[in-house]
């Protein structure tokens, strides 16, 4: 899948920390101007300025990753300015700083940032006259492991969240929920930047017959050993989903002339390896739609099932492309 679960997850958490930062820090906006402390004041609503410029900018352009990690670095330096500048005043800034990072990038990334901001702060303001600082690299180092630890452990949560929302339970093939994401994308990459791109439509022959032969359970095995072979011999950008029953679907960029030359090798690599239980080979027919401007989602997969039937009519074991 080509991440949509994963931009829309970090897009509204940025959009989450961007209004927390707002009202958090726009308070002190006023009182640090009602207070005569203009640098201060200007200091702060440049942070919120700058974080929601580049929340706006990650919206539009989809740049979240590259966007999260500057808003990380951007808070992290603003945060040593305003506590170089402010002294005390500002000390205790650091703690949401710190864990907003967390939300920002990797939680590895965080850390290191953590550290390296940590030091930065010990080395280049004087706030420690006031304040232990023993009591701040303990608290701080609580915060940052704690922070750490939950972080990690939101990720690992997310990936397997993702993976069953986007995983054919049996097959381990992308399914059609990631087929959906995934076909627009593709098209919306075509009609923007005129990548060639093909979508086919395999179904395994006879395998019907399969099932009554030799059961269920090794009807099973057969569509796993499919997508291991299929998976094995296709580029790691390129995608196999779950379509229903033993049919599955292929979407791949690539150009028009390689796009018969890769389909017929594929085909008789799966007649060559994928068998029945006593050995017996177990072909494929293919119903391909190349792109063509002007495709919807709906009629890309209607051209390769068309294309389908033709070759399961044709005798099967083979390959129909549908130009048109």
């Amino acid at each position: 899948m080509i991440n949509q679960l994963q931009e829309k997850y970090q897009l509204s958490l940025l959009l989450l920390l961007a209004s927390v930062a707002s009202l958090g820090i726009f308070p002190f906006v006023v009182m640090r101007y009602l207070a005569g402390n203009i640098t201060a004041a200007i200091m702060d609503m440049m942070l919120i300025l700058g974080i929601s410029a580049l929340v706006v900018h990650a919206y539009y352009f989809k740049k979240i990753r590259i966007v999260s990690a500057i808003i990380a670095f951007f808070i992290n330096a603003g945060l040593l300015i305003v506590v170089i500048a402010n002294g005390l005043d500002s000390f205790l800034w650091v703690y949401p700083v710190f864990a907003s990072t967390f939300i920002l990038v990797k939680p590895i990334e965080a850390l290191a940032i953590n550290i390296v901001a940590s030091i930065l702060l010990i080395a280049l303001s004087d706030i420690f006259n006031s304040v232990s600082l023993t009591s701040y690299v303990v608290t701080i180092t609580m915060l940052s492991m704690s922070t750490f630890v939950y972080a990690s452990h939101s990720a690992k949560q997310f990936h397997l969240l993702e993976a069953l929302n986007t995983i054919d339970p049996l097959t381990g093939a992308l399914n059609r929920r990631a087929m959906s994401l995934d076909i627009k994308a593709a098209l919306a990459s075509s009609e923007r930047n005129g990548i060639e791109q093909l979508l086919a439509i395999l179904d395994l022959d006879y395998f019907k017959a399969v099932n009554d032969k030799y059961g269920h359970a090794a009807g099973d095995q057969v569509l796993k050993d499919f997508v291991t072979i299929t998976t094995a011999h296709i580029r790691k950008y390129d995608r196999l989903y779950r379509f229903g029953g033993e049919e599955f679907v292929l979407l791949i960029p690539v150009t028009k002339e390689q796009q018969q030359p890769f389909i017929a090798n594929l085909r008789a690599t799966i007649k060559q390896e994928l068998k029945t239980p006593d050995g017996e080979e177990i072909t494929v027919s293919l119903g391909v739609a190349p792109w063509v401007a002007g495709t919807t989602v709906e009629t890309w997969l209607q051209r390769a099932d068309d294309a389908l039937y033709l070759a399961k009519s044709k005798g099967r074991d083979r390959a129909v492309f549908n130009d048109e």
